[in-house]
């Protein structure tokens, strides 16, 4: 593939010595009337298209009440050749949204979501069938070079979902998961290799699918996904990244950045960092699992909830696991049932009822009788000393236009720890020493 180890050390050492930081603006919603901003050669956004919740529970909550949460992941995983991006679908998503550069003379810049449950990098290329937003220009770039199918690269990169095509191309298809009455989307076309950007420094010969067909649609302007899974094809895998972190700023926060940082530059900001076990499943390698222990409203544990019901089995079943293209949080039924009936006492307490108190899957309130009140402190308590993360109120209720909501939901079989609930949270993955440290906001 031309991929010299040489010149990719040097292209590494400058990565990590640039200490690179990806700032990210985070913009109102409509982000996509919001300018771009380039601090390196990066432009980056925080998607959250409204009505947020309505959509999620109308189709993705009714499609996983019936599956389960963890079998969908299964399709994510590519085990039922299905993939699930960002719940609902990516414009109905919390999704963040950078560019890098592509290529070589001359680089281009492609708009790219940062999807941490993913091992997969495509970018849509033209010419491109059924594409929607700029896509990257192969043709034009001195680096770029297709993976042939008698490459030892091509059946290792995504096993039974790579094939030799015609061309002699290492051709893939991936469809993506279209809940309730949403369409499944789809992205075919063929693996390549090419230089990535990040800041200063290059880095020659990323395996990433190169999009010729594709009929999903990602918030932004974004033409390219980037995988930040553990998976061996991802942007972290194959950048040898031990270490990347980000930290999504609040729409309640004036003034805020959100960033990600990579390498070296993952590190604590603050002394308030705590810090629990990354956990690995054997059904789901790729994913960041965690050990949640408990859930506490007001500083109490949560009555109700069956000890083992967060555990991840031997098996891989179970477990919680996080996601930076889910917004709302999965807990398992018990659990969202223990903390449902928690929030609806305290603020009932205080006068103010659910908006459809028999609908015990969905939690909302009519905005203008929220407003006064004081809604109940809300911790997760994880494996590790003092691991403890409080939660803001602005980040479990969400502003869905004439309603309140909540940002948790019912699931079957796992759960899933949202970018709404982590929002305002310097999230450090700490690859190789197996922790995840987080750093709360200051109450």
């Amino acid at each position: 593939m031309g991929r010299s180890s040489g010149s990719l050390g040097v292209a590494m050492k400058t990565l990590v010595a640039s200490v690179l930081i990806l700032q990210l603006l985070h913009a109102p919603t409509p982000v996509s009337s919001s300018p771009a901003v380039l601090v390196p050669l990066l432009r980056t956004a925080v998607i959250r298209a409204s009505p947020l919740l309505r959509n999620l529970v109308k189709a993705f909550l009714q499609e996983q009440a019936k599956q389960g949460v963890m079998q969908l992941i299964w399709k994510a995983a590519g085990h039922l050749k299905n993939q699930l991006l960002g719940g609902v679908g990516a414009n109905a998503a919390g999704l963040v949204v950078f560019d890098i550069s592509v290529g070589t003379s001359p680089a281009q810049a492609i708009s790219g979501v940062m999807d941490i449950t993913s091992q997969l990098v495509w970018a849509q290329c033209a010419p491109c069938d059924s594409c929607r937003t700029t896509a990257f220009r192969p043709a034009e770039s001195a680096s770029f070079s297709k993976i042939p199918c008698g490459s030892p690269t091509c059946p290792g990169v995504l096993g039974d979902r790579t094939a030799c095509v015609s061309d002699g191309d290492c051709a893939y298809n991936a469809t993506y998961y279209g809940a309730g009455n949403q369409s499944n989307a789809y992205t075919d076309g063929s693996f390549a290799t090419e230089t990535f950007t990040f800041g200063a420094a290059s880095v020659p010969g990323i395996v990433f699918g190169c999009v010729a067909s594709s009929t999903v649609e990602l918030s932004g302007g974004a033409s390219a996904l980037f995988g930040f899974g553990r998976g061996n094809i991802s942007l972290v895998s194959q950048l040898g990244l031990s270490r990347f972190s980000y930290t999504l700023a609040s729409d309640e926060a004036d003034g805020s950045e959100s960033v990600i940082r990579l390498g070296d530059a993952a590190v604590p900001q603050t002394q308030r960092s705590r810090s629990t076990p990354l956990l690995r499943s054997v059904m789901q390698p790729d994913l960041y699992y965690v050990g949640l222990s408990s859930i506490q409203v007001d500083g109490h544990d949560l009555d109700g909830i069956p000890a083992g019901t967060f555990d991840l089995q031997a098996d891989g079943s179970g477990g919680v696991f996080l996601s930076s293209t889910w917004p709302a949080t999965y807990l398992e039924e018990t659990a969202y049932s223990a903390l449902r009936r928690a929030l609806v006492s305290s603020i009932g307490s205080q006068g103010v009822t659910p908006v459809d108190a028999d609908d015990l899957r969905q939690l909302c309130y009519r905005r203008w009788s929220f407003s006064g009140v004081t809604v109940p402190a809300l911790t997760l308590v994880f494996d590790g000393v003092n691991a403890t993360m409080e939660v803001k109120p602005e980040n479990y209720f969400f502003k869905d236009g004439l309603k309140v909501c909540l940002t948790v939901l019912p699931s079957k079989g796992g759960s899933v720890l949202g970018s709404l609930l982590q929002t305002g949270t310097n999230m450090i993955f700490d690859i190789g020493g197996g922790l995840l440290t987080f750093e709360t906001p200051m109450p």
